[in-house]
């Protein structure tokens, strides 16, 4: 205005152009908080991204809801459209009939959307739930006919059929009255329908299976449209790759995206973590294994990977994948090999594979970075209020990284906002010294690690660097062995490396670092030594395990050492590359972690390390074990010259590892009397060396050996035996081989109930452990039990159920006795079926994954 001065007109506009930055999405520049906006036109036209408008959003909303593949997702859908509203469209803007003319079909379209909400709710059995607002939405449209059928639905399912039909008379006489129309036709099926107490009307649909994917403690905050955009990428192409710095929380948005699209793959979600990898071969086991892919001897590994996948159609989320670039052609020869197949990428760095869509991932934008640093700064506690323009600058300062801001926020608890801005502008140096051939927000990410790790104490940066030469976490004792510290101050230490958000818990007694802190702290001076006492608590950790396994706490012994599985690799490269190979064949050598689990393939690429550069008695025999399906012969002369060695050394451990592996491989080449002297031979040291439980299972395998030279009634006497004297140790590894040979021995005389009995109990006692070919053996006997029995349709379940595993073996692995009895009993289930219904049945069985098959087993 004219009437107005200068300075009032300046800092009008002033004002208008830092609001022309907000609405926008910008931030306000430096130069203008100085000198004020530059002169404009007297209008301002604000360019706004279209989901930034509600009515679009409403609209976008709707149209994703009508795409969901489930009522479940589209009732979420639904109610976040549905909640952008908050009254009547332009309500405090326009005059009724402008509102009417302008907003019409938009209110239509709000009536349709809650509709169609409440018809998912009714399929989802949810009528109880939503009757007071169907009643309420019905007094207010009375003459919606699509609404009264709705309410007059969820009353007759309620059990208020009465009600119901009065409610659709009522209807009927408003429309004659008021309109001079009848109902429509669908109204009066339902009227008649509820008159007639239809069943169809009861019907409720099966409830949908719980996510498997990982839950959140926290809300994604700032990332809707980043989700909806990843979405349909993933819709469109096989594989979508999400790049970005350390930090910015790639992981998080992959995964908010694989909730949603879990339900329209048929196979669901699986996520593999490759932080812990370091070996760009193990990805394609690791991915086996996340898939449920049982890593066996027997046909190459991409072999049995692509025959799992071949029917499948699962969405497979790889996770940290950029420190093994050099496995990109195993995931680009996985989606070659599995037409099915979709697969979302988290990864630093591009792939570089054909067909790869990169969708970059981005700080947040400055409103999204403030919320996210204000809520985390009031679930850390923050000292003071929480200042606007300050907190503004704190994240602009952490280039609104989550990460950084979550670190930054953390830090409130023990500075107010004003002083935590402070630090960081005394930190410019450190905040800003990153290496030069880095993005410039993983310098940002650093700088805001650096200054945190700043902030602890001496003895606090010690053990976090300790913490760093673990992979995959640790238990605090663990922690307090590497760091040379007491368990007592190793757990104050904890405390305030998890205080700061540097550490995070695993379960109820491990701590792990974030992968970005860990590649902070690797770097903050020599870990050479701290290396070291890591590879020796590895030694440690598997000479108790030796013996730990073979006691009562076995079970508690197999978790424990799976969970430590990543830390035994980190040890074994470690010693590895250092050329020290006994040592590391000292931790190869404990055969239940890698054998007994059935991780054959990634066994032999740790043996052929070791034995190129150095003679390892017993890992030679474990690997002529796990090779054992390719030329026989070899495979025996390995493990001769394994014993010869190991009676050389006169070392006995080595001598019982020797001799019990090529026991095993008389036993496949059905050479049984010499496989009954190894195991014999082996029994007599086993038992010196007080290891229970493997002598144990050598004895039951011994005694199975027994029924292969003719003599079932010897080998019956000493299984009862050997279950009466190993049940009470509970140890469940080896009873469940008793009881596997226990079934044998009962088909092979035809007692069908006690042999289920005996394959059903080794199942059971077997699946928390592994075992996987006694496993395989187990099913194959209950499926011939079920033919038997006169249950064809069990027996062709099972049976397609255990081909599958016993596919992952070579046929040397399953003694053709057993294969012979397999067969016969799947024909006798297939004449019994008839071919058509067999068959069914059958890929029933193999279509069914490893907990199905064990319920299967089981039921």
């Amino acid at each position: 205005s004219s009437g107005c001065g200068r300075a009032t007109r300046r800092a009008v506009r002033r004002m208008r152009s830092r609001c022309r930055c907000r609405i926008c999405g910008r931030s306000w520049p430096t130069w203008a908080r100085r000198w004020g906006s530059p002169p404009r036109a007297p209008a301002t036209c604000c360019g706004a991204d279209p989901l930034a408008v509600d009515v679009h959003r409403f609209s976008n909303g709707v149209t994703r809801a009508r795409l969901a593949p489930n009522d479940r997702v589209k009732v979420v859908l639904l109610d976040q459209a549905l909640g952008l509203w908050r009254g009547p469209a332009l309500a405090d803007v326009a005059a009724p009939e402008i509102r009417e003319r302008l907003c019409g079909g938009l209110e239509e379209t709000r009536l349709v959307a809650m509709e169609d909400r409440i018809d998912a709710r009714l399929r989802l059995g949810q009528h109880n739930e939503i009757l007071g607002e169907i009643t309420t939405l019905a007094d207010t449209h009375p003459t919606r006919e699509r609404l009264i059928g709705q309410l007059v639905l969820a009353l007759h399912r309620a059990g208020q059929s009465t009600k119901a039909l009065d409610i659709a008379r009522r209807t009927r006489t408003h429309l004659a009255e008021e309109l001079g129309i009848d109902p429509g036709a669908e109204l009066q099926r339902l009227e008649l329908a509820v008159l007639r107490n239809d069943p169809a009307l009861d019907l409720m649909p099966p409830r949908e299976p719980e996510s498997a994917l990982p839950a959140h403690r926290t809300r994604l905050i700032g990332r809707d449209r980043d989700v909806a955009d990843v979405v349909e990428r993933v819709a469109r192409a096989r594989l979508v790759t999400l790049t970005g710095p350390g930090g910015v929380g790639k992981t998080r948005l992959a995964l908010a995206a694989a909730r949603e699209l879990e339900t329209r793959f048929a196979d669901g979600v699986t996520v593999v973590p490759l932080a812990p990898i370091r070996d760009p071969n193990l990805v394609l086991p690791t991915i086996a294994a996340g898939l449920a892919i049982k890593d066996l001897a027997g046909d190459s590994l991409r072999t049995t990977v692509q025959r799992h996948l071949r029917d499948r159609s699962p969405l497979l989320l790889l996770d940290n994948l950029e420190h093994l670039l050099d496995a990109a052609p195993d995931i680009g020869w996985l989606l070659d090999a599995a037409p099915r197949l979709t697969v979302l990428v988290t990864s630093r760095s591009p792939l570089r594979l054909n067909g790869e869509q990169l969708r970059p991932v981005q700080s947040l934008d400055m409103p999204a970075a403030m919320e996210l640093f204000t809520e985390r700064a009031r679930q850390a506690g923050a000292l003071g209020d929480l200042d606007s323009d300050t907190v503004e600058a704190i994240c602009e300062r952490m280039d609104r990284l989550p990460l950084a801001v979550e670190l930054a926020a953390a830090r409130t608890r023990l500075l107010s906002p004003e002083a935590l801005q402070d630090q960081l502008e005394r930190s410019h140096d450190l905040l800003t010294d990153g290496a030069r051939d880095l993005p410039a927000r993983h310098q940002a990410l650093s700088a805001t690690i650096a200054w945190s790790y700043d902030l602890l104490t001496t003895d606090e940066q010690a053990m976090l660097r300790a913490m760093s030469v673990f992979a995959g976490g640790c238990t605090a004792a663990a922690a307090a062995e590497v760091a040379d510290l007491d368990l007592t101050t190793t757990l104050r230490l904890l405390s305030g490396l998890l205080d700061a958000s540097l550490i995070v818990r695993q379960g109820e007694s491990r701590f792990a670092l974030l992968e970005t802190v860990r590649t902070f702290a690797r770097v903050q001076g020599n870990l050479d030594g701290l290396r070291e006492r890591h590879a020796v608590h590895v030694e440690g950790l598997m000479r108790q395990a030796r013996h730990g396994v073979d006691g009562p706490d076995q079970r508690t012994w197999f978790r424990r050492l799976t969970d430590e599985r990543d830390n035994l690799r980190a040890a074994m490269r470690w010693l590895l590359d250092r050329g020290r190979f006994a040592r590391c064949a000292a931790i190869l050598d404990f055969h239940p972690l890698w054998l007994v689990a059935g991780s054959f393939r990634e066994y032999q690429q740790w043996a052929r390390e070791i034995l190129a550069d150095s003679d390892q008695a017993g890992v030679l025999a474990h690997y002529a074990y796990t090779v054992t399906g390719r030329d026989l012969a070899e495979v025996g002369r390995l493990a001769d010259k394994a014993i010869a060695m190991a009676r050389d050394t006169g070392d006995p451990e080595t001598l019982a590892t020797a001799l019990c592996r090529r026991a095993h491989i008389g036993n496949w080449t059905r050479d049984y009397a010499l496989s009954h002297a190894m195991f014999t031979e082996a029994e007599i040291v086993l038992r010196q060396l007080d290891w229970p439980s493997t002598h144990g299972g050598v004895r039951a395998i011994r005694a199975g050996m027994e029924l292969k030279l003719g003599r079932p009634e010897q080998a019956e006497r000493d299984l009862i035996a050997l279950e009466a004297e190993r049940r009470p140790a509970g140890a469940p590894w080896d009873l469940g081989v008793i009881l596997a040979w226990r079934a044998a021995v009962l088909i092979h005389r035809a007692e069908w109930v006690p042999a289920e009995r005996a394959a059903r109990e080794a199942v059971a006692i077997l699946e928390p452990v592994g075992a996987p070919l006694i496993m395989v053996l187990a099913l194959i006997y209950l499926a011939v039990i079920a033919a038997h029995r006169d249950d064809p349709t069990r027996s062709a379940r099972l049976g397609g159920a255990a081909s599958t595993y016993a596919d992952q073996f070579s046929p040397g692995m399953i003694a053709r006795s057993v294969a012979r009895l397999f067969t016969d009993a799947l024909a006798t289930a297939r004449d019994s079926l008839g071919a058509q219904s067999y068959d069914t049945l059958f890929a029933e069985g193999r279509a069914m994954n490893w907990r199905q098959t064990v319920e299967l087993a089981l039921s």
